[in-house]
């Protein structure tokens, strides 16, 4: 084994202090090739081996066999003799293969007969890798969870410059790829901070560190794009002396939409409930009147009068129970299998009773079976034709076509009527949908949603074909068997 010039190591208090003394550098000496000559104890503490395991050997066993194959031992010889310095951060393999992370340099030394030698000092960062990597996969975690998160969050200093802010928060304000940091939050939100009162409300977050709750912010560029937030605001507790705040902006535009068709759905069934509800006492009132004269006729005309309107009081609510119950989830169907023409004539029939004046042609195909809920088939094909009858516009003649397709039942109810706007025809089957030109006429728009339900519950298909002023067409499908 090659011994070490004695005059490198020994003649120097300063080195020998370095080289025999050091805790933490663990030193390795090194010729020109790469062939350890000396290690310190500091070397032999820090990673497990013995003098006699390493020396005479090349430096190249304490690499990795990555970074063997990367040359690196080599490259950091040749740095070392050509430039006098070289420094290396990777990964050294301990003498139980465990692999450590160190840090150090290469020095190019001279002996007293000037021959050149490579001083190789190494430092154990191992566990400070560790924290690192801790912190780097820990702030990873959390920019993932922040990506996750629908909310927009931003964190604002004390002049309300953004730290940091989310993708959610960058989409909100329609960043694009503006830089986020130090952007102003004050001039993002002025056009819709309307009095400034967002504002005030965050200055005075960060200047007394108290926070606030469900402040509403509105952002629209026009009114089909309305956007509703609630802005929370809490003071950032992170030790320093900064006066930051984190913001969540959450989207409540469709809760906000919801609370709005909730109020305007009550005051239009109000409306639709008063006019039968009014005609029933007017018709009470009027018969009490009747009651002494005896007057047959009138008293008869009125009962009539207050029966149409108990009925169509009776519709409506079974219409919003309806509705209520398939919104609720509670909406099963009874199958049976019955010949579909004899379930269109029980239809037909009750509408004919109650509308002798109209005539409802069916062009049929006897003998088709299916297995559905026919009671609720009967509801929908009822629907379809007081549809057209209550838009007929004087027009007494309606047709139900019923073809067989693809395994297939299809029926087509075609009136002669008012017809529907292109506009309006992909919103009919929609929940408390009607058209302007209809408002005036009976009903609260619930008729051919509960169709379109019934139909999907079978996996059938609705829709409709239409031309204003030239008629309409509605159809549904459903399976000859489920």
């Amino acid at each position: 084994m090659p011994q070490a010039p004695v005059a490198i190591y020994n003649h120097l208090n300063y080195f020998n202090a370095l080289f025999h003394e050091a805790k933490e550098n663990a030193v390795l000496l090194l010729d020109t090739d790469g062939i350890v000559l000396e290690v310190n104890k500091a070397f032999i503490s820090s990673f497990g081996y013995e003098r006699d395991d390493v020396c005479g050997k090349h430096f190249r066993m304490l690499f990795t066999e990555e970074d063997r194959l990367k040359d690196r031992p080599d490259k950091e010889i040749a740095a070392a003799v050509s430039q006098g310095q070289a420094y290396d951060n990777n990964y050294l393999v301990q003498k139980d293969n465990v692999i450590t992370w160190v840090s150090g340099e290469s020095t190019l030394i001279k002996d007293e007969a000037g021959k050149i030698y490579v001083l190789k000092i190494i430092q154990n960062i191992n566990e400070q890798k560790i924290s690192e990597n801790a912190i780097i996969s820990l702030s990873n975690f959390t920019d993932s969870i922040l990506k996750s998160i629908e909310d927009g969050i931003v964190v604002l200093n004390k002049d309300l410059k953004i730290i940091r802010a989310n993708e959610s928060f960058s989409r909100l304000f329609a960043l694009g790829e503006t830089k986020i940091a130090d952007a102003d939050f004050a001039k993002l939100i002025a056009r819709y901070d309307k009095n400034n009162d967002l504002l005030h409300k965050i200055q005075l977050a960060v200047s007394s560190k108290k926070g606030f709750s469900n402040v509403q912010l509105q952002l629209s560029e026009n009114t089909a794009q309305e956007k509703i937030f609630e802005v929370n605001c809490s003071p950032v507790k992170d030790g320093s002396t900064e006066s930051n705040v984190l913001l969540i902006v959450h989207d409540i535009t469709v809760q906000k939409q919801a609370e709005r068709d909730r109020d305007d759905m009550i005051g239009f069934i109000g409306h639709e409930l008063r006019n039968p509800i009014t005609n029933v006492l007017l018709s009470h009132n009027l018969l009490e009147a009747l009651v002494e004269t005896n007057d047959a006729g009138t008293i008869k005309e009125l009962l009539e009068r207050s029966k149409k309107n108990v009925l169509r009081l009776n519709r409506m609510i079974n219409e919003l129970y309806n509705s209520t119950k398939i919104n609720a989830g509670h909406f099963e169907l009874e199958k049976t299998e019955f010949y579909f023409t004899d379930m269109i004539s029980e239809a037909v029939e009750t509408v004919q009773m109650l509308h002798p004046d109209y005539k409802i042609a069916v062009d049929n195909s006897a003998g088709t079976v299916v297995t559905a809920d026919r009671y609720r088939l009967v509801q929908v094909v009822t629907n379809y034709l007081g549809n057209s009858i209550k838009y007929a516009g004087g027009k007494k003649d309606i047709r139900i076509s019923i073809t067989i397709q693809n395994n297939f039942v299809e029926v087509a109810v075609k009136d002669q009527g008012i017809g529907i706007a292109k506009a309006h025809l992909p919103f009919i089957f929609d929940r408390f949908f009607r058209a302007e030109k209809t408002m005036n006429l009976e009903g609260i728009g619930l008729g051919l949603f509960l169709c379109k339900q019934i139909i999907h519950a079978h996996n059938g298909h609705v829709w409709a074909e239409s031309e204003e002023g030239d008629g309409s067409t509605f159809y549904f499908s459903i399976p000859l068997r489920p």
